[in-house]
């Protein structure tokens, strides 16, 4: 007997491959692996842990049902439960029924314990320990479902390596090549240029708010990075970010945000976690929110009033709930978006406690020599980077457009680094010679008339059906690449698999392995 059947455990290793092909952040990834056994298995608390030579442990992430566990919550554990796993290498199944031992167990609450080892690769020893534990006295659990953790546990040690390994190999690369990998800039260095200062005060009333925080700005003028940093400063983490802009479907979307119960609809082979629930007690950043259907803009009202969701499928009649700081971005024009009537406004409301318009970096020019120069400093610090005459003079040109703001900024400095210390291994300056590729302004085109408003809205038309023509050759490239793996092609692509699934029925594109 057990809570979860061989042949669904399958199901469960499955979703989980596809998380971790898809998932880049390992705090994430960690995340991820954790919320779907704690669901699979219906535990009431998950820990993963790290293991000292000593025994000691650090916990890496610890969650139940609810969202995140407090320090006390943690402090609630089979310590010997923990030790005796990472002692022997082996998986165990504790079931405190009798016995003078399982007295301190059952004075926790626990009326079963179930761990397995994050074993060292091609060694017979544990690094850490994934611990589940159950506190219904009528709970069952069987071989499957020992089974099930500690294959969990298997994969999630092989990533973990893996990645780490990789982390280092890169690591010894950049060094290689006199490069590190760069740090994202402190809310202190975001906060910095001069521009800047009209939003301290609004920046500095969201670190100490629970209201929500709208970000406004164009592509690239930094959002995400205000976003995290906000987050970081308030420590309201975990920071998950929801990027939902490629899917219409409205299941899509709600298994995204909230999860969806096995069998919520065709394909729900497995329950899943949502964003939302991995967010809890931390902050929720939505991407290009301006991109989400009328639909899905009515499930995130509701849990924006209420702090309630529903996942698809959810049969009780208590709604779940999650505590979480909501960030919201977009480069659109989100004021005209709501007069439209495509954004609803009351979800405009709800979205903009405290908004944030962040300056395009064309309108802050005289700052640019000083933000590449922070971007240097940042990105080869021993080195002592500066700017020449000439080069500070082209980066303020006005024939530049810096259409792609900061990003565009930071590839152009990094790309003049590289062609300085190629001519040079010793270099410390950047010359105008090593500025190129910047796109310059474009005239506008003769004849055109800014009030022919059918015409542009028929070339919208025209360019939109050559977009999707585009998207479907290239995914059907990568779809043949691929052999028709979609978890294969979403990693690539670097978008979700469910929110690729959605699309593809959209386009209309078949030849798709599950």
């Amino acid at each position: 007997m057990g809570k979860i059947a061989p042949e669904t455990a399958l199901e469960v290793v499955r979703e989980l491959v596809d998380r971790v092909i898809t998932t880049a952040d390992e705090a994430e990834l960690v995340e991820l692996v954790l919320g779907t056994v704690i669901h699979a298995l219906d535990a009431d608390r998950g820990l993963v842990l790290l293991t000292d030579r000593a025994g000691a442990t650090t916990t890496i992430d610890a969650r139940g049902k609810r969202g995140r566990l407090s320090a006390h919550e943690q402090a609630e554990i089979s310590r010997s439960v923990v030790h005796e796993v990472w002692r022997t290498g082996s998986a165990l199944l504790l079931e405190p029924d009798v016995g003078e031992g399982s007295k301190s167990v059952q004075a926790l609450g626990i009326a079963c314990a179930l761990a397995a080892p994050l074993r060292v690769i091609g060694k017979r020893e544990a690094r850490g320990v994934l611990y589940l534990d159950f506190r219904d006295v009528h709970v069952e659990i069987g071989e499957p479902d020992r089974q099930l953790v500690e294959l969990v546990a298997d994969v999630l040690a092989l990533v973990l390596s893996q990645r780490r390994e990789l982390s280092s190999v890169n690591e010894d690369l950049e060094a290689a090549l006199g490069r590190e990998p760069v740090p994202p800039p402190t809310l202190d260095e975001l906060l910095a240029p001069r521009s800047i200062a009209p939003l301290r005060a609004d920046i500095e009333t969201a670190i100490v708010s629970d209201l929500p925080l709208l970000l406004l700005g164009e592509s690239g003028t930094g959002k995400t990075l205000f976003a995290r940093a906000v987050a970081g400063a308030s420590r309201r983490v975990p920071v998950v970010r929801a990027m939902l802009g490629s899917a219409d479907d409205l299941n899509t979307i709600t298994s995204e945000l909230f999860g969806h119960e096995k069998g919520s609809f065709s394909g729900a082979v497995t329950a899943r976690t949502g964003l939302v629930t991995f967010a809890d007690k931390g902050t929720l950043v939505l991407d290009e929110i301006l991109n989400l259907p009328p639909h899905a803009q009515q499930l995130l009202l509701d849990f924006t009033q209420f702090g309630t969701y529903r996942p698809l499928g959810w049969a009780r009649p208590e709604p779940r709930r999650a505590q979480v700081r909501i960030v919201a971005a977009t480069n659109g024009d989100i004021a005209a978006a709501v007069a439209a009537g495509t954004f609803r406004e009351d979800l405009y409301f709800r979205l903009s406690g405290l908004t944030v318009t962040l300056p395009a970096l064309r309108t802050r020019r005289d700052e640019i020599p000083e933000l590449a120069e922070g971007f240097l400093k940042r990105l080869d610090p021993d080195r002592g980077w500066t700017l020449t005459v000439d080069a500070r003079r082209r980066l303020l040109a006005t024939d530049l457009a810096w259409s792609g703001n900061l990003r565009e900024l930071e590839l152009t400095t990094r790309r003049a680094r590289d062609r300085a210390v190629a001519a040079d291994r010793d270099a410390t300056q950047i010359d105008v010679v090593h500025l190129s590729g910047v796109r310059t302004s474009a005239a506008p085109s003769a004849g055109a008339s800014p009030d022919d408003i059918a015409g542009a809205w028929r070339g919208l038309a025209a360019e939109r059906t050559r977009l999707d023509e585009r998207e479907t050759e290239l995914i059907k490239k990568a779809l043949d690449k691929h052999r028709g793996v979609l978890a294969r092609v979403a990693a690539e692509l670097g978008v979700a698999r469910s929110s690729l699934q959605s699309r593809l029925q959209t386009l209309g594109v078949k030849g798709i392995k599950d």
